[in-house]
């Protein structure tokens, strides 16, 4: 995609594919690229205080309690865990009382250290690690731009029964996308006529139907019959155009 668009030169492709090959060497079980990275940008990632280089040397400590062999995990502990830093007394403690436990155990807290998961908990950090170095966001810049327009115009009728089809907020997908999205804070309210769209003003007065539902006096004006009947569009009742009365908002 960037060699057809021709933005090579804006584009951190370098960036991006040796994250992956990382990404990947890591889901293969293999810290060696990760920890060379680390090593690369220790000074940076102390600075922000990363845990990922303890939560590496961590793992393979406990590959090697894995593997049965517990002198090499001793001595790997020795030699990368207790002098690491940012690490503390008690996180230590936790990681050497592993020694004691079964990869097999049912311990809860124990079991977990144990859990496969933890290879992809260590992509994930690395993940964040290597965009927050980089001043990389985890969102893209097209999720920000839509949350934020649609957080402008979210009202708590896009959530009620008096939904509106011209309204993107109330219709789906857009609606779920925004439900965890606060509601815009409007200071100055404005009627819209649910038939035309169009703002009821002086110039559109806002009627209301002897059945409570209103609407601008151009759209009822239109939808007239020849008879001087006009259909309310939600109850489908009729009535006579001169039984619609002015609306005055305070």
């Amino acid at each position: 995609m960037v060699k057809s668009g021709g933005i090579e030169d804006v584009v951190d492709t370098e960036l991006f594919i040796s994250g992956r090959d990382i990404e990947n060497s890591l889901a293969a079980h293999d810290v060696g690229p990760c920890l060379q990275w680390c090593h690369e940008n220790r000074s940076r990632l102390k600075k922000t205080r990363s845990t990922l280089e303890f939560n590496l040397h961590t793992q393979c400590f406990i590959e090697k309690i894995r593997a049965k062999d517990y002198m090499g995990a001793i001595q790997y502990a020795q030699r990368f865990l207790v002098e690491s830093e940012g690490m503390s007394k008690e996180k230590l403690q936790e990681t050497m009382v592993l020694l004691a436990f079964k990869p097999s155990t049912e311990c809860e807290k124990y079991k977990a250290l144990f859990s496969a998961e933890r290879w992809q908990e260590l992509v994930l950090e690395f993940r964040a690690s290597n965009y927050e170095l980089h001043h990389l966001h985890t969102d893209s810049l097209l999720s920000t731009v839509l949350q934020s327009g649609l957080s402008a115009i979210k009202t708590h009728q896009c959530y009620s029964s008096e939904k509106s089809g011209d309204c993107p907020v109330c219709n789906e997908p857009l609606n779920s996308l925004a439900t965890p999205l606060p509601f815009s804070h409007c200071t100055q309210s404005r009627l819209i006529c649910r038939i035309s769209g169009q703002p009821m003003n002086e110039h559109n007065a806002p009627m209301m139907l002897p059945n409570g539902n209103v609407y601008g006096e151009r759209a009822l004006s239109e939808m007239m019959a020849a008879d001087g009947i006009v259909t309310c569009p939600k109850t489908h009742e009729k009535f006579w155009l001169d039984q619609a009365q002015k609306v005055y908002v305070m």
